[in-house]
């Protein structure tokens, strides 16, 4: 096992739909594991391609995720998942062309995500690349403010990299993420997205650990919106946005036995353009695990 999680058991970065060890640390060959992720969100207001605020009405969505993953070796892991995600809009600026901004709550699955991930080395920090795909699973509506998604294929290459940071600070790690996405061109506009994700965590016990965390976005390419209705970008606007956004958190952590744990998070944006302004982002997940070499 590694040395890192005999010590402290790492916790789940951020709103990812993902395992606790799903990180830069990945779990020992033969783990199966499973989570459930619940994320609960409020958009008050939209953010201009200036970075101001706009009201055009309220947006709250509730997704749910079931990951589940596989380690075939101490340094491989694959992970397959899909969210369930129910969104309603309340305002007096509806979309035009779609009954989806009608105040009522829709429901649907979105994409499926497929995961793989290398553990790089451990020391002098533990270094994981990844790549993922994301592929719709069916049409679903992609213009409205209670859109459940962008229904876009993407390939995503990116990688997490920690450190502990016992040695100076104990109980204390830190860890991050880069990924670049390239996204399917829509009407010949390209509109690739870099995300990154940082946090700082520390351990009150072996059980509990809390954690402060920021996460950032930008899109290489897409469109300033809103756009008018004659506009021929009109009906594809939502998923060409050049969106950017920084957003700030925290959370905490319990593990009430090996394998199994639970996290909260909250976050909510500083900054941003081009999109819906997270004004309070909840993550509720649920995670359990086993070895099969037992």
């Amino acid at each position: 096992m590694h040395w890192l999680r005999r010590r402290f058991p790492v916790p789940l970065l951020g709103l990812l739909p993902a395992l606790t060890w799903a990180q830069a640390w990945l779990p020992d060959r033969g783990t199966i594991g499973a989570s459930y992720v619940h994320n609960d969100i409020e958009n008050n207001d939209h953010y201009l391609p200036n970075g101001d605020e706009l009201d055009v009405g309220h947006t709250r969505t509730f997704s749910d995720a079931v990951t589940l993953e596989y380690s075939p070796s101490d340094r491989w892991l694959v992970s397959l998942g899909a969210p369930y995600v129910r969104a309603r809009y309340h305002g007096n600026h509806p979309h035009f062309g779609t009954n989806i901004d009608d105040g009522t709550y829709r429901g649907t699955f979105t994409d499926l995500r497929a995961d793989l991930h290398f553990e790089a080395m451990e020391n002098p920090f533990a270094f994981a690349p990844y790549v993922a795909l994301i592929v719709p699973l069916h049409d679903y509506p992609t213009l409205g403010h209670a859109a459940p998604g962008r229904h876009l294929d993407e390939r995503w290459i990116g990688f997490y990299a920690g450190k502990s940071l016992d040695r100076w600070l104990p109980r204390t790690y830190v860890q991050g993420q880069y990924d670049f996405a390239f996204v399917r061109e829509v009407q010949n506009v390209s509109h690739n997205r870099s995300n990154a994700e940082l946090e700082v965590g520390y351990f009150l016990n072996p059980r509990w650990s809390v954690r402060a965390l920021g996460a950032w976005q930008r899109t290489h390419g897409g469109i300033d919106v809103p756009v008018p209705r004659t506009n021929p970008y009109y009906p594809n606007h939502d998923r060409l946005a050049a969106e950017r956004y920084l957003q700030l958190g925290g959370g905490v952590a319990f593990e009430w036995s090996p394998g199994s744990s639970a996290y909260l998070v909250y976050k909510t944006a500083v900054s941003g353009a081009n999109g819906h302004r997270l004004n309070n982002g909840f993550t509720l997940g649920v995670a359990y695990s086993f070895s099969t070499l037992r």
